[in-house]
């Protein structure tokens, strides 16, 4: 009689996640909804900005001002993204007919445990800082430079508002929460990874399109995607990503402040 071979474990390399209970169609309507409430809103808060603290200047004029401001635009951005947030998870809870947590991924980790991401990540970034260096490239990109110029906490919390606390969470929703596990149950996990990664990539002409170096940055974007979508991968739950990216940002937030406002 042959042997029964004992079960594998959920952690075993060969064995699949579960599908998610939804598809690419929804995953993508996210990331349009996404992009469009961040138009509208950002639209809506530019125009109370104009008119409460900018009143009789010229549209050109209170763009500029707006867009140089880190008070204005993390506090703007962080409670878009804070809205975008909600109503996803809020739109997830009818969609899903089971608990969302485990649906999303929201598990403790395999593979790699949760207190060496920050140190994954922070290895990460002065990796992309060593290479961006070596490359005769600022630092800093050009875009953020005003938003974290000068001696301002309360623009800089505003700002780390945004970056830190609820930027990535929102991102890693989108991207590694939903849009990842579905593609990997049509296209398999490798592909899903670069395809991931690239989308994430850019969308960050949002933030970084329209500046000389624009490509370098969403290159950057891309490589930082492949290292969240493949710790997404390989550890089979969406608080590492999150964690790493908390951390990336976390450090390009304080090394941005440092280099722009104490270096002497």
């Amino acid at each position: 009689m042959a042997a029964t071979q004992p079960p594998r474990s959920p952690s075993s390399p060969k064995e699949l996640e579960p599908a998610p209970p939804w598809g690419v169609g929804l995953a993508l309507t996210a990331l349009v909804y996404f992009l469009m409430a961040q138009f509208m809103l950002g639209v809506l808060f530019f125009l109370i900005y104009w008119v409460v603290f900018e009143p009789g200047q010229p549209f050109e004029t209170a763009f500029q001002h707006a867009a140089a401001s880190g008070r204005f635009m993390g506090l703007a951005n962080g409670l878009i993204y804070l809205f975008i947030l909600l109503t996803v998870i809020a739109g997830l809870r009818l969609w899903v007919h089971k608990p969302l947590g485990p649906a999303l991924r929201l598990v403790p980790p395999v593979r790699i445990p949760l207190w060496a991401t920050p140190l994954l990540a922070l290895g990460l970034g002065v990796a992309l800082d060593a290479v961006t260096m070596a490359l005769g490239r600022p630092v800093i990109p050009e875009t953020l430079v005003p938003l974290f110029q000068g001696r301002d906490p309360l623009g800089w919390a505003s700002m780390g508002f945004l970056t830190i606390v609820i930027g990535p969470p929102t991102e890693e929703l989108l991207f590694r929460g939903l849009l990842y596990p579905a593609l990997a149950v049509r296209v398999g996990p490798m592909f899903s990874i670069y395809l991931v990664s690239l989308i994430f990539a850019l969308f960050h002409l949002l933030t970084y399109g329209g500046t000389a170096d624009q490509w370098f940055w969403i290159a950057q974007a891309f490589l930082v995607g492949l290292a969240l979508t493949g710790l997404r991968a390989r550890t089979r739950s969406l608080w590492p990503p999150i964690v790493m990216h908390m951390t990336l940002n976390l450090y390009a937030t304080i090394e941005a402040i440092l280099l722009l406002n104490f270096r002497a």
